[in-house]
């Protein structure tokens, strides 16, 4: 099942449905949290053309938002540029999944635009896939997901060793629907996609998910360890290798992203998400 958070217009309520063709069934859950806790599930009736919808961030609004960092390559490649120098991960990094918060209030969704922060230059995409909790705090389904850096920030930040904070702060984009498992090539608790990234139309990035160092499964189990997980937690994969400007030279040729370009991230069975940088 694809679910989505949508709009009749762009200054209506938010509406919960079901992508069936190509139309929206709306279903009777009054918020996507809602239909993660397992309410509203029928169908209420009208039923809409999907091009005519405005669609939203599937959780507007997580409760809770954690990115993982779970590509050894990216990890290796992104932080020995961001640091200026060779960077070898530390042993805890291969024992369990380590995580950041993030800021639950900036997520926008399909078409959103994303505004470069006042005095950033570097402005990169990374590109990712989100796992969405349920309300037992299992995993609900996927989004595509978009975990917007300013790697000046973060090459300054780098330094004081309290992780990332400012240059991850203004946005993260998510959508466009919420995907079900069963409608993936899901197995063993990993996503075997391929994946791409599109800068005003061209495509600049081709990956996968196949070299996830950890299990979904595992995700999940160490960040509901001695807590809870509320429904709509997203949890972000970590940028796959090779998904991000910083890991293709932009520190050296300076090909960062500009007012005006136009980014879509896309993966197999998970569609396309696209949003305008201004």
């Amino acid at each position: 099942m694809r679910v989505v958070t949508f709009r009749t217009d762009a200054s209506g309520p938010d509406r919960v449905g079901r992508i069936e063709g190509a139309s929206v069934v709306e279903l009777s859950a009054p918020s996507m949290t809602a239909w993660l806790e397992g309410e509203g599930r029928a169908d209420a009736g009208p039923r809409h053309d999907l091009s005519a919808v405005v669609l939203q961030a599937p959780v507007p609004v997580p409760p809770v938002y954690r990115d993982f960092l779970t590509y050894e390559n990216h990890a290796k490649t992104a932080l020995a540029a961001v640091t200026g120098g060779a960077f070898e991960l530390p042993v805890y990094w291969y024992e369990l999944p380590a995580f950041y918060y993030g800021n639950t209030q900036c997520f926008v969704g399909p078409g959103a635009p994303v505004r470069r922060p006042a005095g950033v230059e570097w402005l990169d995409f990374e590109l990712e896939v989100a796992a969405i909790t349920d309300g037992d705090g299992e995993l609900a389904g996927f989004t595509m997901f978009n975990d917007w850096s300013a790697r000046d920030v973060q090459r300054r930040e780098a330094t004081v060793g309290l992780g990332v904070h400012k240059s991850k702060d203004f946005a993260n984009s998510i959508g466009p629907w919420l995907v079900t498992p069963d409608e993936l090539d899901y197995h063993d608790g990993k996503l075997r996609l391929e994946a791409t990234v599109e800068v005003n139309g061209a495509v600049v990035v081709e990956a996968n998910t196949l070299d996830q160092h950890f299990t979904w499964p595992q995700m999940l189990a160490h960040a509901g360890r001695d807590t809870r997980l509320p429904a709509g937690a997203v949890l972000g994969s970590g940028t796959m290798s090779g998904g991000s400007l910083v890991e293709r030279g932009a520190v050296e040729h300076g090909n960062w992203l500009q007012p005006g370009d136009v980014v879509t991230i896309s993966a197999t069975g998970l569609g396309s998400l696209t949003n305008p940088i201004v």
